[in-house]
């Protein structure tokens, strides 16, 4: 499994995407692609962040930021889904970011999302 700073990753995606079925079960066939989508890009974005801090190129600031702006990107491709309603994509995404908080909050011992 993938390791960041000795904290297995390897599962979060498939936590995130059972998390926001969880909320969004109604819409999830619709939106499973896009979700999934979404998680793999959170994932690369922990994986770009570790890169950058063993680099000390990052700090937690530079990392809240940088993952602001991808929670925002992240929030306009869910909401295009014209089947999810706002509300929905709002849960879904928040259920994928705190499983993602978690993991980030273990592996860098940094509050990111």
């Amino acid at each position: 499994m993938e390791k960041v700073n000795g904290v297995d990753i390897g599962n979060v995606v498939k936590e995130a995407l059972a998390a926001a079925k969880a909320v969004g079960t109604e819409n999830w066939a619709d939106a499973k692609d896009i979700v999934d989508n979404i998680a793999q890009g959170f994932l690369n974005d922990l994986k770009f962040i570790a890169k950058k801090k063993a680099k000390g190129e990052y700090d937690e600031y530079d990392a809240k930021i940088f993952l602001e702006d991808q929670k925002m990107v992240a929030r306009v491709r869910l909401r295009s889904l014209a089947i999810v309603t706002l509300q929905i994509a709002e849960r879904m995404l928040n259920a994928v970011i705190e499983v993602f908080k978690n993991a980030a909050t273990a592996a860098f011992n940094w509050a990111l999302f």
